[in-house]
């Protein structure tokens, strides 16, 4: 008999992978804390960039609902600025389009198709004793998403380092009213010994209703000029707040496309950190039961490398794979370590790597990132790496010194 499947969890990996099993065929349940309804009520989750790998994913598994009107985010305009003056300047153009659309959008409709399609949603939030008991009724359970008690259940990974602190504050902001990039590229401002400001162009509201916006993100090193943000204020306040840093900090033509700009919503902005983490991907209940953990449970990165909603669909569908493959399991210790490997090894350790030394570059990575506004390829090749974050290694190694 083909065994019963529970997906803890109905974000960017979750829900991709219970819609590719219940399309498969397999009985599959989905728990979250949250309706649809609540999610739209909710404020923004995070910035999120998806690449055309990603992408060409979600259209595969019929979810690619945005692919013809979501704006097409064309490459990068690299800015290194000091002191409101752009020192280094590039253009990168990526070899396919990306595109961005609000996880609020995106997870509200995902969860409507699901029902639609009759699968099998629960609304709960289930303690970790909870969980063991559901778990005992289902022949594989796969985590998503969990709080600190639930995490604790997957090992730190120790061939990783382990992260003492986030490597930046984080705010993002959802807006209208901001002026377009003529060319349709995404803005990384680097403001040395600061952090970063990053931009971009996005969809938001209802399924339905949605309509342009852009994301903007602030990457603020601890205790530093950018770091100013109230975990408490209202967007309001933390859009003066913005307004202040971008007058502050970068050259007047970049401030200057945000000066008729207001929030999207009451829930536009989010404040907060992401300390990386590099967990196993099995853990342990506290009845020794095994489930398998996927996305940011097992490979939590900061935003700032665009790569989290990537790695957490790829790692949907490698998942769904394994597990159409093997219908009848067993879904053993052996076995989620199998399913989970190839994820592992090609996207998220890649992506890991590739976050943390964007966001605090070797000599020779800065190097390349001079060199690139006197080589277009160069700028192009770097750009890239933002969609196949394996390539920079290769890169670094073959850029002009």
């Amino acid at each position: 008999m083909v065994g019963r499947i529970l997906v803890l969890g109905a974000g960017e990996c979750g829900l991709p992978l219970a819609h590719r099993l219940l399309r498969g065929g397999r009985t599959v349940t989905l728990v979250t804390d949250r309706d649809a309804d609540a999610v739209l009520a909710g404020t923004v989750t995070s910035t999120q960039v998806k690449f055309p790998p990603t992408l060409d994913l979600e259209s595969d598994i019929g979810l690619g609902f945005w692919r013809s009107t979501a704006p097409n985010i064309e490459g990068i305009r690299f800015t290194m600025a000091i002191d409101r003056a752009a020192v280094v300047g590039w253009t990168g153009r990526f070899t396919r389009p990306a595109q961005s659309v609000d996880q609020r959008t995106v997870f509200a409709r995902w969860l409507g198709e699901f029902l639609a399609e009759g699968g099998d949603l629960r609304i709960a939030e289930p303690s970790v004793p909870e969980l063991d008991q559901h778990a005992a009724d289902h022949d594989l359970t796969v985590v998503t998403r969990a709080g600190r008690e639930l995490a604790g259940c997957f090992e730190a990974d120790a061939a990783w380092p382990v992260a003492a602190a986030p490597m930046r504050r984080l705010a993002v902001l959802y807006l209208d009213g901001v002026q377009p990039d003529p060319e349709n590229l995404g803005y990384y401002t680097t403001l040395p010994e600061h952090g970063e400001v990053i931009s971009y162009p996005g969809l938001t509201g209802r399924p339905g209703q949605e309509r342009r916006c852009e994301i903007l993100l602030f990457e603020a090193r601890p205790g530093g000029v950018l770091d100013v943000f109230d975990q408490h204020g209202t967007p309001a306040r933390r859009w003066a707040q913005a307004r202040e840093l971008l007058d502050a900090h970068l050259p007047a033509e970049l401030a200057e496309r945000y000066r008729h700009a207001q929030p999207t919503d009451a829930g536009a902005t989010l404040v907060g950190a992401v300390t990386p983490v590099m967990r196993r991907p099995v853990g342990t209940l506290p009845s020794g039961r095994p489930v398998l953990g996927g996305g940011d449970v097992v490979c939590r990165m900061d935003p700032g490398g665009a790569q989290g909603a990537n790695n957490a669909v790829h790692c949907a569908v490698r998942y769904g794979e394994a597990i159409l493959h093997d219908p009848d399991g067993p879904y053993d210790r052996a076995w989620m370590e199998w399913a989970a490997a190839p994820w592992l090894t090609a996207v998220a350790h890649p992506a890991a790597r590739w976050t943390t030394t964007v966001l605090d570059p070797p000599p020779a990575l800065r190097e390349m990132m001079l060199a690139a506004q006197h080589d277009t390829t160069l700028a192009d090749a770097f750009a890239d790496t933002f969609a196949r974050p394996a390539n920079l290694t290769r890169l670094a190694a073959t850029a002009p010194s």
